[in-house]
């Protein structure tokens, strides 16, 4: 919906007065050098037809568009009816009257209105020149000035459309930026602090069960949690910020130490990463990252793999584990449909169908990982684990 100030073109309350004065001395003008031809019949007209003009355009100008009516047909075709009679009836005199009603339907009305209403008044112009012979200077008014009142009006009112659908397309975009920017604070803070309180979690329970037993160790234990706390205050405001960018030689050593610190025997390979695009390391860490939280968080497993490889085009992330449940935390259950996530490079990850992508975790990987042209796998594998497998191009496409 075009705003009402763009609508009228003219803003402010006092500009549309000042339009309104400007259009009422125009049309009146004439009347009121004629009021002495009263007595005829060609006198009254002429003054009755200058009002009713007149009040048409305060009209348009004023409370039509105000009211929405932004293409107010049936007043601009009784002003271009009535600016006609007038200048053929009154003569050179009256031109104001096929001027105002050709700008108003160029500034209010469609493309082919506005050529339908320039033309009449221009051929009218034509016709009563030609019949009383008017002189060279006022034919060319009256052929000119109809067409081109009326296209500089319709001119203004496209740049005013055009200015006003620029400026709504710019707060859809400033809304929309500020949605990106929720979702990607909310995204990383997610991803963070999933992984730092799950191993600050299990550093507190351990230093708990070794306070008696094993002071010293329980210290060291309640250091380590020190560290990890003021690391996560540290990534937060990072993320925040919008710095926050972890590697994944760094993802990768805090895993097994996430891993290691909950009891689960843990194989990390990794190919070369050296001089991967720095997109492609991030997307890559946020995977070993949300698949080893996942594993300490929901997988009840004694084992885990994660393997980092690189094929041809793409690199490639795989945490399997040999645990009971699905990232999702629901339990093993009896068998669901069963249920094949294909991989990228036609890999299957074949088990039981359960939604892994219902939490907001791999959810955002999931788009971390589209945004970048990649794909992720994710699926309980038989006899039992699940396996969550990300794929990123070497050169990412949006």
């Amino acid at each position: 919906m075009i705003s009402d100030a763009a609508l009228l073109g003219v803003g402010s309350r006092p500009r549309r007065i000042a339009i309104t004065i400007a259009l009422a001395f125009v049309l009146l003008a004439p009347a009121y050098h004629h009021h002495a031809k009263l007595e005829t019949a060609q006198g009254w007209f002429g003054v009755t037809a200058a009002i009713l003009m007149t009040g048409l355009a305060v009209w348009v100008v004023n409370f039509t568009a105000l009211a929405g009516a932004h293409r107010p047909l049936a007043p601009i075709v009784a002003m271009v009816g009535l600016g006609i009679a007038q200048f053929a009836i009154g003569g050179e005199n009256w031109l104001g009257a096929l001027v105002i009603p050709a700008a108003l339907a160029g500034r209010w009305s469609t493309a082919r209105v506005a050529i339908l209403g320039s033309g009449a008044c221009t051929l009218a112009g034509i016709v009563v020149a030609t019949v009383h012979h008017y002189s060279f200077g006022n034919t060319v008014a009256a052929v000119l000035t109809p067409p081109l009142a009326g296209l500089f009006a319709y001119s203004m009112s496209r740049q005013i459309e055009t200015l006003d659908s620029l400026r709504r397309t710019r707060a859809e975009l400033i809304r929309a930026a500020a949605a990106e920017e929720r979702l990607r604070i909310a995204r990383d803070l997610h991803d963070l602090l999933g992984h730092s309180l799950s191993l600050i979690t299990i550093k507190a329970e351990l230093a708990g069960r070794l306070m008696g037993a094993d002071p010293d160790r329980a210290g060291k234990e309640i250091a380590e949690l020190e560290a990890v706390a003021r690391q996560s205050l540290s990534d937060v405001r990072e993320a925040v910020a919008g710095f926050r960018q972890p590697d994944l030689v760094g993802e990768l050593v805090a895993a097994r130490q996430l891993l290691d610190a909950a009891g689960i025997a843990t194989e990390i390979t990794a190919a070369d990463t050296s001089g991967l695009a720095r997109d492609v390391d991030s997307a890559l860490a946020w995977a070993v990252r949300e698949g080893a939280t996942n594993v300490v968080r929901h997988s009840r497993a004694t084992r885990v793999a994660i393997k980092v490889s690189r094929e041809p085009q793409a690199m490639v992330a795989e945490i399997s584990d040999n645990g009971p449940a699905a990232p999702d935390g629901n339990e093993a259950g009896p068998a669901l449909p069963a249920a094949r996530s294909a991989g990228p490079d036609g890999r299957a990850v074949a088990g039981r169908a359960r939604s892994v992508f219902g939490g907001s975790g791999l959810a955002g990987l999931a788009e971390r990982v589209r945004s970048l042209g990649g794909e992720l796998a994710a699926g309980s594998v038989e006899p039992r684990g699940f396996l969550l497998r990300v794929v990123v191009p070497l050169s990412p496409q949006a």
